[in-house]
């Protein structure tokens, strides 16, 4: 667990190569397929949701865990995949979606910074559900889409975070977010409370760096993609 004195270092929002990470790949809309190759090279471990394990197959992607129901991949991927020494975490509870068995994998094993591609873009309430599942089971979730990125925040940590001077990003809370610091933005905040709507929307980098922390309720930074992104 991360104490209260801990600053996470400055990365750019979306690179990952100075932080431990876990890499989970979910069956929604993937971004490039070489953004997801470069974050499976560099993971610690790679986590095929079910039926993402099928696509990650066909992109040659090495692949340690599959876990979910089962009832999306291909039976002979499955057992190719068994047969090359891979693990195989079937869970038939239905009150649950396959990321939150990922997500639920993760904090047995103290992973708490999974990134996920394929938990953003398609079905709306897939995506409300992927996310408030991760504010739930308080994983300080990283969502990569093909347009946009969503971080989930942890209360008591100092970030700085890139997000590129002159960029937009937006700050919502779910359902209150109290003691919110926030600087290298347009719109600075001191101490303040957010609550959920609109609030923390269209706020502006003015420097290459934002730093943001807040001490209790639920945090979460949404930055879209520019063209310039792998």
């Amino acid at each position: 667990m991360r104490k209260n004195s801990e600053i996470e270092k400055g990365t750019r929002f979306g690179h990952h190569m100075d932080r431990d990470y876990c890499l989970i790949l979910a069956n929604g809309p993937w971004p490039t397929i070489e953004k997801v190759r470069e974050l499976a090279d560099g993971a610690s471990e790679v986590i095929a949701c079910d039926g993402a394990l099928n696509r990650a197959f066909e992109h040659k992607l090495n692949v340690d865990i599959t876990i979910g129901d089962m009832d999306s991949v291909d039976e002979k991927t499955l057992e190719q995949f068994s047969t090359n020494g891979g693990k195989v975490i079937e869970n038939k509870d239905q009150h649950s979606n396959d990321l939150a068995k990922a997500f639920a994998h993760c904090e047995a094993s103290e992973q708490k910074n999974p990134v996920i591609v394929g938990g953003l873009g398609g079905d709306g309430g897939h995506e409300w559900a992927n996310i408030l599942t991760s504010i739930s089971s308080g994983i300080a979730a990283e969502f990569i889409g093909k347009k946009k990125q969503i971080r989930i925040l942890s209360k008591g940590v100092n970030y700085s975070i890139e997000i590129g001077m002159g960029n937009n990003f937006s700050l919502f809370a779910i359902p209150y977010c109290e003691g919110v610091e926030l600087s290298g933005a347009r719109f600075e905040l001191t101490g303040e409370r957010l609550e959920m709507g609109s609030q923390g929307l269209h706020n502006v980098a003015t420097s290459k760096n934002i730093k943001c922390s807040f001490q209790n309720g639920s945090l979460f930074l949404v930055s879209s993609l520019s063209d310039e992104d792998p």
